[in-house]
């Protein structure tokens, strides 16, 4: 396995971990889960914009890593 496949494989993983997170973020912002609105100071109003900025980021982050995962 040469170099490049191990950067490959690297950056696609931590692609990957980073999208994952970001969509549990989205998740726990939005149902509140330990205060985090309050704990942010996010106002309702505009959760619906913050959740789809985070999901869109996090959905395009995994399928990436993917992508770069599955390469050959």
């Amino acid at each position: 396995m040469g170099i490049i496949r191990k950067v490959s494989i690297a950056v696609g993983l931590t692609q990957s971990i980073i999208g994952t997170l970001a969509t549990i973020f989205a998740y726990l912002l939005y149902h509140n889960f330990l205060g985090v609105q309050t704990m942010l100071n996010v106002p309702s109003k505009d959760m619906v914009l913050f959740m789809l900025i985070l999901i869109v980021f996090g959905l395009l982050s995994i399928i990436s890593g993917l992508f770069l995962l599955n390469e050959k």
